[in-house]
């Protein structure tokens, strides 16, 4: 018998090596799957041990920092009053109105060394009908510069605030509201409107924030009064964005957030703001300068908000492969109540609230994030990954900040 070899046709070919080829693209295309998988897959978990990470060390940060700073927090609501809506105030995420860490008084120039004057204090008018209210006096003229300098009817409201001077907000230095000879305050005729008879502390005084709104940036005191961290939310053009046409706006696309954080330092320097000027109020045991903290000056003395004080010298907490897309921060309770006892107050038009319920609460607050990566790590994986939210709540306590 012969044997007959047949030849492969040309189109048997063609069909051989399209499919030959057909199996490598699939194969090459489920390895590229497979790698592209892989890598974001790293990339994602590697976001959410980073985002755990820096989150403990924001949580650590605010147990550490004390309960919160009423002080600060009275500053910014009188700096802001000049806005109509607070939308206005915001800039990047935080406030665009600087408060001069409570180191300015009135008259004076926030960003230079001219402090401007003391302090101020509130005390009822020349009879019941011109009392002082629940609300202080930094909004009326129910204050020492209006009623004991010449009558000036001087109004706070945008100015920026001594520290300490929200405490005076909660004090009447003419409780029994007479005219006091002419000099309304002096009850003893000594030429002092403080430390004597008609001074009466009120059991209440201003809320510093609205009740149940986002404070937009966490203010805390340490346990022993001696230093101040300051947290915010603060956003940016992208660094990792090359093209120049991709700006930050709006629609966050291009832009990068993380939460920054700031620590000052008490000293009793005076007024004056200057160490051994023996200036008013200096040595008398009582905090009233405020200065960077020298692991954020690089050991430079920095007057807080002063001429020195460029504004750089917060310090972000996450890594710049996080994107903090969303931070918000909820305080309770908005007054300080540790200067409350009386929890029914009347408002302007006679109405009798009790708010027990929402003042004598344990200081605490719930802060609120959401998280994806920045565009250094999208440059190294195809598709998105979702963006992370969480909330978490930390009761505020002196304890570990003694």
């Amino acid at each position: 018998m012969k044997n007959f070899k047949k030849a492969f046709t040309l189109i048997e070919i063609m069909v051989s090596i399209l499919i030959i080829v057909s199996v490598l693209i699939i194969g090459f295309q489920l390895y590229s799957l497979a790698t592209a998988s892989k890598i974001k897959l790293i990339e994602q978990t590697n976001l959410e041990k980073n985002i755990f990470y820096f989150s403990e060390k924001l949580f650590t940060l605010v147990k550490k920092g004390g309960t919160l700073d009423y002080e600060e927090y009275f500053n910014r609501k009188v700096i802001n009053s000049k806005f109509t809506n607070q939308s206005d105030a915001i800039e990047s995420g935080h406030f665009k109105e600087k408060t001069g860490f409570g180191n300015f008084g009135a008259d004076g120039i926030i960003g230079t060394d001219n402090f401007g004057k003391g302090f101020y204090y509130c005390l009822s008018g020349d009879g019941e009908v011109n009392k002082l209210g629940i609300n202080g006096c930094w909004n009326n003229d129910k204050n020492t510069d209006s009623n004991a300098i010449g009558g000036s009817s001087r109004n706070y409201s945008g100015v920026a605030q001594r520290y300490g001077e929200y405490s005076f907000q909660f004090i009447d230095y003419n409780s029994n509201y007479d005219n006091d000879g002419g000099n309304i305050g002096d009850e003893n005729s000594d030429g002092k409107i403080i430390r004597d008879d008609d001074d009466q502390h009120k059991g209440i005084g201003p809320e510093v924030f609205d009740f149940g709104t986002d404070v937009k940036e966490l203010y805390l005191l340490s346990g022993n009064k001696r230093e101040r961290t300051y947290i915010r939310w603060n956003y940016f053009q992208d660094e990792y964005v090359k093209d120049p046409n991709k700006n930050c706006s709006s629609d966050f696309e291009y832009c990068r957030g993380t939460v920054e954080y700031l620590k000052l330092e008490g000293k009793d320097w005076g007024i004056d703001h200057i160490e051994g000027n023996n200036s008013e109020y200096e040595n008398d045991g009582v905090i009233d300068t405020w200065v960077i903290s020298k692991d954020f000056s690089g050991g430079e003395t920095v007057i807080a908000g002063g001429s020195k004080d460029s504004g750089n010298f917060w310090k972000p907490i996450f890594s710049d492969d996080i994107n903090i897309s969303d931070f918000k921060v909820y305080a309770y309770p908005n007054i300080d109540n540790s200067k409350v006892w009386n929890t029914e107050v009347e408002d302007e038009n006679g109405v009798i609230t009790d708010k027990q319920q929402q003042y004598l609460l344990s200081p605490y607050i719930t802060i609120s994030i959401k998280v994806k990566p920045s565009h250094k790590v999208k440059t190294k994986i195809k598709g998105n990954i979702k963006e992370v939210g969480f909330n978490t709540t930390i009761n505020l306590t002196d304890i570990f900040s003694n």
